[in-house]
C-alpha cells in the first residue's frame, strides 16, 4: 500500500437521478472498501447548469438532492478539480481501470471464495447466473487511482459479495444513513403525507418509457383492473406520474379519491432545485400505506427501498401491469430474494429487494 492518498474515480451513468444514484452508491461502497477518496466526476451538473452541454447529456450531481455532507469522516468526497490539483505534477499516471458490464459481475470482498468451499456455494447463489467474479488485485490495491471506467447500473447490496457480516452491515448502513434526501425534501413530503392522512400511492411511468418497454403502455382500463387488486375502493390515492393527459386517470377517479402533486403546491418549498420535486414524490409514495409502482422503473424501485428504510406497513413490490413482484421472492425459499426474479428473465436492477433494508431490527425514523 502506498503512503500517499489514494483515489477512486468513476464514470457516471448517463441518465436521470435514480440511475445516477445507483451508480454513485456502487462507487461509494467501492471507495469505502478500498479506503480511498471518492472523486466526483466532472460530468455532473448543478441545478442552475444546462442539462445538455455541447450536445452531451450531463446527469444531475447527487449532492443536489442528497445530504452527502454526512459522509465526512467516513469517506472523503472531493471534486474533480481538487483531485486534478492533488495529482498534478505526477511524472506518469498511476491508474488502474476497472471495466464493469452491468448485470454480469459480482465484486467479492475481501476476496473470491476458495472453489469448493461453502462460501463459494453461497457466492453461486448470490450471483444468480452472473459469471464474472472480481476482487481487489495487488495492482488495484497499489495504484494511486482506481478508475471505474464503465458506468454501472447495479444495486450495491446485490453487486458486492461481502463475506464478513460486519462489513456487509457497515456498507448497508453507510448507504442508508448517508445517502439520504435533503431535509427540505423530506420535510415537504412529510407535510403532504400528513395532509393526506391514510392513503395509498401509485407511480405510473409513461411517455418516453414506452420506447424502451412498449408493453408498459397499459390501457387505462387495465391499469384500473390491476390497481383494484391491491388498493381498496374509496381509498385516497396519491399518483406520481409523467402522464400529461388527465383523462387517462378518469376511470381511477370513479373508484378512488385521487391526488397529484399539483394539489399540494402550497406545501412545497418556494424554490426547488432540479430533481427535487421527483424526490418529494418518491418520499410521498414511500410514506403511503401501500404502494404500486411501474415494473422496471428505477424511480418505483427506489420507493420500495425507501419504504423498507422507513418501516412501511407493506414493503412488497406490486406493479401497475399486474406482473408478480415480491410474490416470487420466497418461492422455494431461495437464499437470496432476487434469485427467482432473475431466473424469470428480469434484470436485477428492475426492482429492489428486501436484503437492502432487512439487515437489522431498527428502521429509519420518519
Amino acid at each position: 500500500m502506498k503512503s500517499e492518498t489514494q483515489y477512486l474515480t468513476y464514470t457516471p451513468w448517463q441518465g436521470q437521478l435514480n440511475n445516477t444514484r445507483m451508480c454513485f452508491e456502487t462507487a461509494l461502497v467501492l471507495a469505502y472498501l478500498s479506503r480511498r477518496c471518492l472523486v466526483m466526476p466532472r460530468e455532473y451538473r448543478r441545478h442552475h447548469e444546462p442539462e445538455v452541454e455541447a450536445g452531451r447529456f450531463r446527469p444531475l450531481h447527487p449532492e443536489e438532492c442528497f445530504e452527502l455532507e454526512t459522509l465526512d469522516g467516513i469517506v472523503h468526497v472531493l471534486a474533480r478539480d481538487e483531485y486534478d490539483r492533488c495529482v498534478a505534477g505526477a511524472r506518469e499516471p498511476d491508474q488502474v481501470d476497472l471495466v464493469l458490464e452491468p448485470g454480469t459481475a459480482v465484486f467479492c470482498f475481501p476476496k473470491i471464495p476458495t472453489p469448493g468451499s461453502p462460501e463459494a456455494g453461497r457466492l453461486r447463489d448470490f450471483a444468480a447466473a452472473r459469471q464474472r467474479f472480481l476482487e481487489f488485485t495487488p495492482e488495484m490495491e497499489a495504484c494511486r487511482t482506481l478508475n471505474v471506467k464503465s458506468a454501472t447500473l447495479e444495486h450495491f447490496y446485490s453487486f458486492f459479495f461481502l463475506s464478513q457480516p460486519q462489513v456487509d452491515l457497515e456498507c448497508k448502513r453507510l448507504v442508508r444513513d448517508h445517502v439520504r434526501f435533503r431535509t427540505a425534501i423530506i420535510g415537504a413530503a412529510g407535510r403532504i403525507a400528513g395532509s393526506l392522512g391514510n392513503y395509498c400511492a401509485l407511480h405510473v411511468r409513461r411517455n418516453d418509457f414506452f420506447g424502451l418497454y412498449p408493453e408498459q403502455n397499459i390501457p387505462a382500463h387495465c391499469l384500473l383492473s390491476n390497481v383494484r387488486k391491491r388498493v381498496p375502493a374509496g381509498a385516497r390515492l396519491y399518483i406520481a406520474t409523467d402522464e400529461t393527459d388527465p383523462s387517462y386517470f378518469a376511470d381511477l377517479r370513479n373508484y378512488y379519491e385521487v391526488y397529484f402533486i399539483n394539489h399540494f403546491k402550497s406545501l412545497l418549498p418556494g424554490s426547488l432545485p432540479a430533481g427535487s420535486l421527483a424526490c418529494i414524490e418518491q418520499m410521498i409514495c414511500a410514506l403511503a400505506t401501500l404502494f404500486v409502482g411501474t415494473r422496471l422503473s428505477t424511480f418505483s424501485a427506489y420507493i420500495t427501498r425507501l419504504r423498507g428504510y422507513y418501516g412501511a406497513p407493506d414493503k412488497n413490490s406490486y406493479f401497475t401491469d399486474g406482473s408478480p413482484g415480491s410474490e416470487m421472492d420466497d418461492r422455494g425459499s431461495p437464499p437470496f430474494s432476487w434469485m427467482n426474479w432473475v431466473r424469470s428473465g428480469n434484470p436485477l436492477w428492475g426492482r429492489e429487494f428486501k436484503e437492502a433494508w432487512e439487515f437489522q431490527p431498527e428502521a429509519r425514523g420518519h
